[in-house]
């Protein structure tokens, strides 16, 4: 089965959540679903604008305010904080099928790593003393007693290593955030017991893990499917896609220059390829983290857009900028734009503007690019947008 270029990239969009702006009340209800339909939210500590994960699940819900994602996490409960392949918040009913994780990421930490910079175990027991006396604590809390050797200078103090390898591998938690420092707390505080204690056979594991990375792509190499956890390995989402044949269609998907690939998709998600998904006409500016920008290749091959953050390379040799957010319209990426939430004078700073090749930023274009800086100034409560000469 071939799909072409354009319902390729049509069904990405609608698949990502991206279809439109919605505009409907920002309750528990409601936030809870859409990270559901997201599978998880990537956090970064960032805020040039307004951080990412914030602005991820505005970009989808409107009347989305960082608050909201607060209370979810640390109120309700409804979310827990973890690392695929990077940090971000999943649904908590996500659990049973997250745990095996934790042993994962403890293979991360092997005695003799240069990386490895723990304390010892019973200097590990008396951080889990502290926790269980003091109630949640940062890595603002503890200090390092580790003599550090040369080699490891260059890594997190032993104190906060120790912590986050103790929250990877589950026995910590994250508590709550204070702006953005993680607070730890025992694991049995946060999780559901219900949850951590609900065994889950290997094989339905992976396969509630493929099946819903799948929900998300719409169509997907073995490769993809396994990425957009990073919980699996490659050969067993493979055999996972060979092993279920039934359920699955095999396709072939066209690139931006007329090449096709193999894939598989959902037999369920077939109906998305018989009309044309309603898509958002609006200019979107998109998260340098968002789901549908994160797989780079996957990006390049659908619509031929070249996207890298530059924020690591060295300012004389950006081909941008620093951070440059991806301009989408309906389901093409017409350009980026560079854009600043100064704090001091409260206004959003637009520094520069790129189109791509062949696309025109003519007067109704601007006036598409202005109405979206105008809802993200109201989100992020600047006084006003100012364009730099």
């Amino acid at each position: 089965m071939k799909i072409s270029n354009k319902q390729a990239r049509q069904a990405a969009i609608y698949c990502s959540g991206l279809s439109n702006a919605s505009a409907v009340a920002c309750d528990k209800k409601n936030l809870i679903a859409l990270i559901k339909y997201l599978g998880y939210v990537q956090l970064d500590p960032l805020q040039v604008v307004t951080r990412a994960h914030d602005h991820i699940l505005w970009s989808r819900n409107t009347n989305f305010r960082p608050q909201h994602l607060a209370e979810l996490l640390e109120k309700e409960r409804l979310i827990f904080e973890h690392y695929c392949h990077d940090a971000c918040v999943l649904p908590t009913e996500t659990l049973p099928y997250w745990t095996p994780q934790f042993k994962r990421k403890a293979k991360l930490f092997p005695p003799d790593s240069e990386r490895n910079n723990l304390l010892s175990k019973v200097e590990q027991k008396k951080i889990i003393a502290r926790l269980t006396n003091e109630g949640p604590l940062c890595s603002k809390d503890f200090k390092t007693t580790k003599t550090e050797s040369k080699r490891a200078i260059w890594t997190k103090p032993a104190h906060k290593q120790t912590l986050d390898y103790l929250w990877l591998t589950g026995r910590l938690a994250v508590s709550h955030r204070e702006k953005f420092t993680k607070y730890y707390d025992l694991a049995e505080r946060i999780y559901p017991t219900n949850l951590i204690d609900t065994k889950v056979k290997e094989h339905d594991r992976i396969a509630w893990l493929s099946t819903h990375a799948l929900k998300r792509l719409c169509f997907a190499t073995a490769s993809e499917i396994q990425h957009f956890w990073d919980t699996t390995s490659l050969d067993e989402t493979k055999t996972w896609c060979e092993r279920n044949r039934s359920t699955l269609l095999n396709v072939t998907t066209e690139s931006w220059d007329g090449e096709y690939s193999d894939a598989v998709m959902l037999r369920a998600n077939k109906y998305l390829l018989h009309s044309s998904p309603s898509l958002s006409k609006k200019i979107r500016i998109i998260n340098p983290f968002d789901p549908i920008v994160r797989d780079r290749k996957r990006l390049e091959r659908l619509f031929n857009f070249d996207y890298r953050i530059e924020i690591y390379v060295p300012k004389e040799k950006r081909r941008y900028g620093y951070y440059v957010y991806p301009l989408l319209e309906y389901d093409k990426f017409i350009g980026r734009i560079e854009i600043r939430h100064i704090q001091s004078s409260n206004i959003i700073s637009v520094d520069n503007l790129w189109n791509e090749p062949k696309v025109a930023f003519g007067k109704e274009r601007m006036a598409r690019l202005s109405s979206e800086l105008e809802r993200l100034k109201r989100f992020c409560g600047a006084d006003s947008v100012v364009w730099s000469n």
